[in-house]
């Protein structure tokens, strides 16, 4: 009994984590061709409402995106998660911050909360 029970409990936490994994390789994010293609850090992030299926609802950038840039739909991917936290680690923190969360590089290089951000309609 005591032998099935162990068992469970470690069947359950490798399904755990199994789950997540799969869970971060589905979930998609918006990502601009700076970040994606050309390999810019991400420099800001925000979180909305998803608007497809698996859509995490993030979006990230440079930060160094000028408007006419982010204005051409054609600038930007669709990712995983895991393959944006993986190239850029210091973000993977942020990921499980809820919709309306926006974060941009500070000075001294660390993510800071922006406050006063609003998504632009």
């Amino acid at each position: 009994m005591i032998k099935s029970a162990q068992f469970l409990r470690h069947a359950h936490t490798a399904m755990n984590k199994f789950a997540q994994a799969l869970s971060a390789a589905l979930d998609r994010c918006i990502v601009t061709n700076t970040v994606a293609k050309q390999g810019e850090p991400v420099g800001f992030l925000y979180r909305e409402a998803p608007v497809f299926e698996n859509d995490s609802g993030w979006r990230f950038f440079s930060g160094d995106e000028t408007d006419e840039y982010t204005d051409d739909p054609d600038n930007f991917s669709v990712v995983s998660l895991s393959e944006i936290t993986q190239s850029n680690p210091a973000i993977a923190a942020m990921i499980t911050q809820p919709e309306g969360s926006a974060w941009e590089i500070g000075e001294d290089g660390e993510f800071q909360a922006v406050a006063d951000w609003q998504p632009q309609e």
